[in-house]
Formats: C-alpha cells, sequence, structure tokens
C-alpha cells in the first residue's frame, strides 16, 4: 500500500507547507513598517510637498526612493534566504518520503545534490498564469520595484494636486476607521503575500521535482493533486489527478496563491499492492478521485457555487465521465476555456444538458 502511504504523506506535507507559507508571510507585517516609518520620516517636514520646486521635491522623491529601496532589498534577502532553505528541505523531505514507502528494502532514494536543487529553483520558470515564463529572482524583484515606484508615485501625483503631507501619507497609510485597509500600503501587503505564497510553491515542487529525477529508476512519472475544495481553481480542478512523465508535462503552481502540489508515481514493482486509495477533502477522508469525481457527490448548490449554473448543469447532466468533462476545461496551452468554446467541442452535451 506504499502509494497510498505516498498520497497520505504528501496531502498532509502539502498542508504543513500551507502553515510555513503563513509563516512567512506574517514576516511582511515588520517591512511594512520599516516604510511605514521611511514615509513618515522623510514627510515629517514643515512646508508641504505642493510648495516645492519641481527639483526639490524630485530630490526628496529620489531619497524617499533609495529609502524604501533599500527596505525592500532586506524583504527580497530575506525571502530568498527563506527560500534556499525551503528547497533543502523539501528535497529532503521527498528523499525520506519515497524511503518510507518502498516496498524493497534493496531500493534507496538517493539525494540530489544541493547545488542542482537550489540551481533549478532559479533557472526553471514560474509556470503560473500572468507572470508564466519567469524567473523567480525577477519575480519577486519586480514587484519590490513595482511597489516602491506605486508609493514614490503617490507621493508625487499627491504633491501636483495639492494635498498636504498629513493628507499624503494617510493616503499611504491608510485610516484607522478602516483597519489600515484603505491605503496603499494594504494593496503592498496583499501583493507580498501572493509573492510569498507563489514562491514557496514554486520552490517545494521544483525542489521535490529534482529529487525525483535523481531517482528515475523508482519514480516514473508525476501526479498532480489539488485541494478538495471551494476555492480551487478552473485549471487545478481540471489538471487534478492527470499524470505527467518525469520532465513532461505541467507543474504547479498553475496561479498566483495555487495551493496544488504534486505526488511521485512509483515504478509499479516498487509502489505495493494496488489498494483502494483515500484522500483528504473539506468533507474529511474520501475515496482517491479526482476533483470532478468529487464535485458530482456534492450538493447542486456547492456545484454551482463552484462552477456556476450552467457548467454545473453540464457536469451533472451532460452524459460525460468526470475526465472528459475536466479536459473539455482546458485548452492545448492548459489555459480554461470559455463555455462557447465547449459548446463547440461537444454540442450534444448541451443538448443532453437543454442548454
Amino acid at each position: 500500500m506504499s502509494q497510498q502511504q505516498l498520497l497520505n504523506q504528501t496531502i498532509r506535507h502539502a498542508v504543513q507547507l500551507e502553515g510555513l507559507k503563513q509563516s512567512e508571510v506574517n514576516k511582511i507585517a515588520k517591512f511594512l513598517r520599516e516604510i511605514d516609518q521611511v514615509l513618515r520620516a522623510k514627510l515629517s517636514i514643515d512646508d508641504d510637498l505642493s510648495a516645492f520646486s519641481r527639483t526639490r521635491l524630485e530630490a526628496i522623491l529620489a531619497d524617499v526612493s533609495q529609502a524604501t529601496g533599500a527596505v525592500f532589498t532586506s524583504f527580497y534577502d530575506d525571502l530568498m534566504l527563506s527560500l534556499g532553505a525551503i528547497a533543502t528541505a523539501e528535497a529532503a523531505f521527498e528523499v525520506a518520503s519515497i524511503g518510507r514507502v518502498a516496498v524493497t528494502a534493496a531500493v534507496q532514494p538517493v539525494a540530489p545534490v544541493l547545488a542542482q536543487v537550489q540551481r533549478a529553483v532559479l533557472v526553471n520558470p514560474l509556470s503560473a498564469q500572468g507572470v508564466q515564463g519567469k524567473l523567480l529572482e525577477p519575480f519577486i524583484k519586480d514587484f519590490s520595484k513595482i511597489e516602491k515606484d506605486r508609493l514614490v508615485g503617490a507621493i508625487r501625483q499627491g504633491a501636483f494636486t495639492g494635498q498636504t503631507n498629513a493628507q499624503i501619507i494617510r493616503n499611504i497609510r491608510g485610516t484607522k476607521a478602516a483597519n489600515y485597509k484603505d491605503g496603499l500600503l494594504d494593496v503592498t501587503k496583499r501583493n507580498a503575500d501572493a509573492i510569498v505564497r507563489t514562491s514557496i510553491q514554486h520552490v517545494s515542487n521544483v525542489a521535490r521535482n529534482e529529487t525525483w529525477e535523481s531517482n528515475s529508476d523508482i519514480v516514473t512519472g508525476v501526479r498532480i493533486v489539488a485541494t478538495l475544495d471551494s476555492r480551487t481553481s478552473p485549471t487545478c480542478r481540471a489538471l487534478d489527478g492527470r499524470v505527467f512523465k518525469l520532465s513532461e508535462g505541467v507543474r504547479p503552481p498553475f496561479h498566483i496563491r495555487c495551493r496544488t502540489t504534486t505526488i511521485a508515481v512509483l515504478d509499479p514493482k516498487y509502489a505495493g499492492k494496488d489498494v483502494p486509495q483515500k484522500r483528504a477533502s473539506m468533507n474529511g477522508q474520501v475515496d482517491d478521485q479526482t476533483y470532478y469525481e468529487w464535485l458530482k457527490s456534492q450538493p447542486v448548490s456547492f456545484q454551482d457555487s463552484v462552477l456556476g449554473v450552467d457548467r454545473s448543469k453540464l457536469l451533472r447532466d451532460g452524459g460525460l465521465p468526470a475526465e472528459r468533462f475536466a479536459a473539455l476545461q482546458l485548452d492545448r496551452n492548459f489555459k480554461p476555456i470559455t463555455l462557447d468554446e465547449m459548446r463547440r467541442l461537444e454540442p450534444l452535451v448541451f443538448e443532453r444538458a437543454g442548454l
């Protein structure tokens, strides 16, 4: 029953990884406080910026840019240090995980060269929609530049429109009445959250994939494992359960803040007996099934809330097996397709569903 054990271990580990992401996200508050302190210090001058000459204003903005840039550099350095440690830990987890489930003691998984793992997380591009093809370092650095420029731009715009320094600071910090969620720093906070979570998911999957590549005599493929709940994205829902050969196919993260993970598919001679498997869901343990197989067993109201009324009706009444329905959700580039595109591919399904 080693493949079952591997699935259980992987899902438990995915939950733990979400906890690790939250720990890293919690560190963002420190950097936001530093930015807040920088801005208040730089703008705590008697005269309002709107009264300054262009030359003097630009000199202050350059000073603000340099000071906030230093904070974002610290954020980058701290995150990259954590990501390096995560890459090492993820590779070690996978070696131990495979070692625990191999059915023969004669088979011992080998650890990949750590320098190889560290390099892989940097040279393998992200798969997340919107940043697809971007490398990890530019992904984080570009965020830092965009956020720094956004803050400096807000100060420049405030000065141009005649706002007082206090008003400019309030626009950036937000108001206490709104729990500071109406300021630009809250936008930075949400964007940093996305950067951290996506980066960790990328590093985890790359490091584990490198481990499987180093054990290709034991591992023959990679299975996509999404989360069985209402927050799972269309791409992750459709790819759940898909198996790709090593070095082929796509890997998470498929989008920003993606939670989908992967599991090694063992060579049959090491995988143990073919026994019924279980997996976790928002309802507790269920039989091992794909997302759409699981969704078919959920209440209609839940299906409607996840898929929308029409697509939900297609799932129930279109007469397609879950596997085919899942395949119809994505194009050849693994991007979600519209209902009209689905209709062109499978018009009879819409007729059977009365759509």
